[in-house]
């Protein structure tokens, strides 16, 4: 297709997608320019449009920066008007020779005034704008310290060796303050977001009827307020002079509050419903910030709440149209367990709590926030039941019937709000969402998909959470969720019951994901969850009391399983684990107690009282599709070798059974490893003619995508089982580790298990040798090995218990 043929839209789809790619490829985008009149002419908004993100994601971002500014500033007439800094920074002597040259010749107008392509001009970091080096010689010669000073910009008291330092950054914040007034002052009124520095407000104030496009403002401070320069000052500071220079914050900031409302005051005043978003620091006083919103337009038909909008939204909540919204996202920080908001965040969360604003979201799809409180979705819960009522009512009529056969549809009532994915949050210890989750899987059966839930911030590493006596909060009751696809719920303070009754109606589970904080248990009090069937399921992420209750025979039902992690809560960088005695008797008392679960609610009289109705962990569950194994604490240490030969497709398994060192010395978890284990339970030996045995290779437990191979605890194997597991029943494995506690493998057997195995490429070891032992092997390190040879080498790592972990390489 010849390329003036290509439909402007078309072009113009693709500019735009080229112009949000990350990295941003500018070279690309400056090379349309020369392939036509019409690529040219439809490049140049989206080249200059956000001049400084053209310089900033550029490979060489300074240079990049100095060719889009040289571009810029040459078209500013006169040019006598560039300060003496911009001069400096952006052109050269050539430049500025040249300039004056071609001003005497009154040379012709250029064929694209570029400055009138900026749409964007908001810089938040100006370390890679200019050449500082360059820059810092021009202030030197010209003592602009001395000038910083005397304009107090700059502390008197600053130490002689941060001097450098706080010019430096004087310097980045004057060019900044320079260099978007220059580019601006000729295209007021092309300009559609702007960052205003604060401490150069003023002669934008005197021009805001001049900004007929403005529609957003950031309102910014350079590095702070520009007098920045006081946190070089000495530590041996007077009182009078920290005192001094406090008055001196607070009075600017007074000022700068006053400034900006001033701005928006005037603007919207002279140019309606024009500017639509401010945006400004956390120093700004909570009040006047809600009063500079509250003059702005409400957002026009929002699709969606977030960030950037939602406290424009809550000012002008009456007024603003929610029925188009379909996303709602009330934090920035939301993957943080706690919400790092100043007071204006606080106080407009506050009003989204007082105010019934998620009815209004009609068509609202995904919702991730902070819970409103326990009632949060009882709107949601009323018309479910009045829709279930209506329902009922039309089913038991003749008048339905009579609808029915002439094509009646459930749509003919109501449309309830189709929510498919929650991410819910408690922003305290108090307010765990236990009603507002149940309320959301009632409410939304019909189109949920995702449901996430995180409660309660994390316990110290210190506090030991005992099964029996943490509280308990339930979830599952009556669930019945056709669509639902992800399930994560996760508990702190709490012990986390949910009732698998309701989770077996889940038919189209994926994954699921429940924790707690539970690290020490009595084994006697553990009880078995309801096994359910789960065919849809590909992940099991279980920690805490979840793991210790879940149905072990629910895997039976679960072909699809492809990631299976079970495991407790770290007690120390240890886990607890019961001492093996009680783990033996527990397996003798559920020798033939039939049943394997417990139904019904953790109030239940059979749950409470049953004896003996512990899970069963038989490991015969055949997981055609498990790719990972991660198993800790109990889990590993019951863990059974044979069922290996029950996951054909397995590439990962991680056990670690580190338990604390207890005073009571007859409380030991060890775990003896012999051949038989990894065998197939037929004969595994054949004798060879000289007498000597060797391990029959189709005898033992073949897994060829085994490809990573962790364990962690006291695991003694017995010899010769670590080279059959790397050369016979995993041939293809990449990486393995027999960690702290791990015996039964030498240094020396490790190196030549590495050397002689082709698809090995690193180990560890735990060994209990000192750090002088292992340099008398003769490795070289792998820290000082060159790239080169590292990348043609093999690692292996000794973990020398107290004295760390050394890695060397293998030729």
């Amino acid at each position: 297709m010849p390329r003036e043929s290509l439909p402007l839209e078309c072009l113009l789809n693709i500019l735009h997608f080229l112009a949000n790619q990350y990295p941003y490829d500018a070279d690309t985008m400056t090379r349309l320019l020369r392939v036509s009149k019409t690529f040219c002419a439809a490049t140049l908004p989206f080249l200059y449009g956000d001049c400084f993100k053209t310089c900033i994601r550029k490979h060489d971002s300074t240079t990049a920066t100095t060719q889009v500014m040289r571009t810029l500033l040459r078209q500013v007439h006169p040019q006598d008007r560039i300060p003496d800094l911009l001069r400096v920074a952006y052109l050269s002597q050539d430049d500025q020779d040249d300039l004056v040259s071609t001003e005497e010749q009154s040379p012709s107008p250029p064929v694209f005034k570029y400055g009138r392509f900026v749409r964007r001009l908001v810089l938040h970091d100006s370390y890679n704008l200019f050449d500082i080096k360059l820059v810092m010689e021009y202030a030197t010669t010209h003592q602009l310290f001395d000038q910083y000073v005397a304009e107090g910009v700059l502390s008197n008291n600053i130490h002689d060796d941060s001097k450098d330092k706080a010019l430096e950054d004087a310097l980045r914040i004057d060019i900044h303050r320079q260099l978007i007034w220059m580019l601006c002052q000729d295209h007021m009124d092309t300009i559609e977001e702007l960052g205003i520095p604060l401490f150069d407000i003023e002669r934008y104030i005197d021009h805001v009827d001049q900004f007929t496009s403005l529609s957003k403002v950031i309102f910014s401070c350079g590095h702070d307020m520009f007098l920045r320069g006081y946190k070089w000052v000495t530590h041996g500071e007077e009182d009078g002079d920290t005192a001094q220079r406090v008055a001196i914050e607070k009075q600017n900031e007074n000022r700068y509050n006053t400034d900006m409302l001033q701005f928006v005051q005037q603007h919207t005043l002279v140019q309606k419903n024009v500017l639509r978003y401010v945006e400004v620091g956390s120093y700004m006083d909570p009040d006047l910030f809600f009063e500079i919103q509250a003059l702005l337009p409400p957002p026009h038909n929002p699709r969606s709440i977030g960030y950037s909008n939602w406290i424009s939204v809550v000012v002008r909540m009456k007024d603003t149209n929610l029925t188009h919204v379909e996303s709602i996202t009330l934090s920035k920080n939301f993957e943080s367990r706690r919400p790092r908001w100043g007071e204006k965040e606080e106080k407009a969360y506050e009003i989204y709590r007082n105010q019934p604003f998620l009815p209004r979201c009609r068509v609202l799809k995904k919702l991730k926030m902070y819970t409103l409180g326990p009632d949060m979705f009882q709107w949601a819960v009323q018309e479910k039941k009045q829709r279930d009522e209506a329902r009922q009512r039309k089913r038991i009529t003749s008048q339905h019937i009579i609808t029915r056969q002439h094509g009646y549809h459930d749509n003919d009532l109501v449309p309830l709000v189709p929510l498919r994915s929650v991410t819910i949050s408690a922003m305290t210890r108090s307010d765990l969402p236990v009603q507002e989750v149940n309320d959301i899987a009632f409410a939304f059966s019909d189109t949920l998909e995702n449901l996430v839930m995180r409660g309660g911030f994390k316990k110290s590493p210190d506090e030991n959470v005992n099964l029996a006596s943490t509280p308990q909060v339930a979830y599952g009751r009556g669930w019945n969720l056709p669509r639902l696809q992800i399930l994560a719920l996760s508990v702190s303070h709490f012990q986390l019951y949910f009732d698998m009754n309701g989770l077996g109606r889940c038919h189209s589970l994926e994954s699921i994901r429940l924790y707690d904080n539970v690290k020490l248990y009595n084994h006697q009090e553990v009880r078995s969850w309801s096994s359910v069937s789960l065919p849809e399921l590909k992940v099991l992420d279980l920690r805490g009391s979840p793991a210790l209750h879940f149905n072990m025979d629910s895997l039976h039902h679960s072909p699809c399983l492809k990631t299976l992690r079970l495991g407790m809560q770290y007690m120390d960088y240890r886990y607890y684990i019961p001492s093996a005695e009680e783990l033996e008797l527990d397996d003798s008392d559920n020798q033939g107690t039939g049943s394997n679960e417990v139904s019904g609610m953790p109030d239940s009289n059979q749950a409470l009282d049953s004896i003996g109705r512990r899970p069963r962990y038989t490991w015969d569950w055949y997981l055609p599709n498990l790719s990972s194994v991660t198993l800790t604490a109990v889990f590993a240490f019951k863990f059974d070798f044979q069922w290996l030969q029950y996951l054909p497709n397995l590439q990962d398994i991680h056990l670690e059974m580190k338990s604390p060192q207890n005073n009571d010395s007859s409380v030991t978890h060890e775990r003896y490893i012999t051949l038989k284990d990894i065998s197939r339970g037929q004969q595994l030996h054949q004798q060879d003619e000289d007498g000597s045995e060797e391990i029959l290779s189709d005898q033992v437990i073949s897994l060829p995508k085994l490809a990573s191979m962790y364990l962690y605890g006291r695991w003694n194997f017995e010899e010769k089982v670590v080279e059959t597991i790397c050369s016979l029943m995993a041939p293809n494995l990449a990486k393995a580790g027999f960690g702290c506690g791990c015996a039964g493998v030498t240094p020396q057997e490790s190196i030549a298990l590495v050397k002689r195995m082709p698809c090995l490429k690193s180990m560890c070891l735990g060994v209990s040798w000192m750090p002088d032992e292992i340099q008398g092997l003769g490795l070289a390190c792998w820290d000082e090995a060159p790239e080169q040879e590292k990348q043609c080498s093999k690692k292996l790592v000794f973990d020398l218990h107290d004295y760390g972990c050394h890695s060397f390489v293998v030729r």
